[in-house]
């Protein structure tokens, strides 16, 4: 592949529309999931995060890190659908897992899945850090 102009914009020969169903991008405040760890508690965790996605917090070095990344995935991934809380989608229709090397893989289930295989996509890849003050995520839905 190489690039083309075509009418002034940049494009990859080969490429089309299809390659990418969707992206969507999230930045999330740590202090903002550490409240609502403290404030709402197992409320809070429960309503977000899978019992997998609350085991593995336990033993990661940065538990609120942790919790504000994987928020931060999911929201990216309801952006790729463009999708809303009208749809009756649920955060825990999204588990983040751990790859093999140790990359983000997005497990969907329910009405996630649903649209999934509704528009096609078979992979969503994840971008994931976490640093003192902010976690942010990338997500891309492919064929």
């Amino acid at each position: 592949m190489y690039l083309v102009e075509v009418m002034g914009n940049v494009c990859y020969e080969g490429l089309d529309e299809t390659m990418v169903l969707g992206i969507g991008v999230d930045i999330i405040s740590i202090t903002r999931v550490k409240n609502s760890v403290e404030n709402s508690g197992k409320v809070f965790l429960d309503k977000v995060f899978t019992p997998w996605e609350q085991q593995r917090a336990e033993s990661h070095p940065n538990p609120i890190g942790y919790f504000a990344m994987t928020f931060a995935a999911k929201e990216a991934i309801f952006k790729c659908f463009g999708i809303g809380w009208e749809t009756g989608v649920k955060f825990t229709e999204i588990e983040i897992r751990d790859g093999k090397f140790g990359e983000p893989i997005p497990v969907l289930t329910g009405i996630f899945a649903e649209l999934a295989q509704e528009r096609g996509a078979t992979k969503v890849l994840l971008s994931l850090s976490c640093e003192t003050e902010y976690a942010v995520a990338t997500a891309t839905i492919a064929p």
